[in-house]
């Protein structure tokens, strides 16, 4: 019988492959949605008009109004 543990990194690998799969998988299907992935497309394809370095890209979270990059 398997471990609890053992279980549990199982159950986390099925659920990063089914994530990975379908990004943003708890967000509704609509325009801001869609928005987003084309412009993670666009900016991440190499070579791309609209490429932009990985040295280059930066991410700022608000949370409640108070940005990350704040801190």
């Amino acid at each position: 019988m398997l471990k609890p543990f053992l279980w549990f990194l199982i159950g986390t690998f099925l659920i990063g492959a089914v994530q990975a799969a379908e990004p943003l998988p708890s967000w509704n299907d609509g325009p801001g949605k869609r928005t987003i992935l084309e412009f993670v497309a666009q900016v991440t394809e190499e070579g791309g008009a609209g490429s932009v370095t990985p040295s280059a890209r930066i991410a700022v979270f608000d949370n409640d109004g108070t940005l990350w990059s704040e801190k």
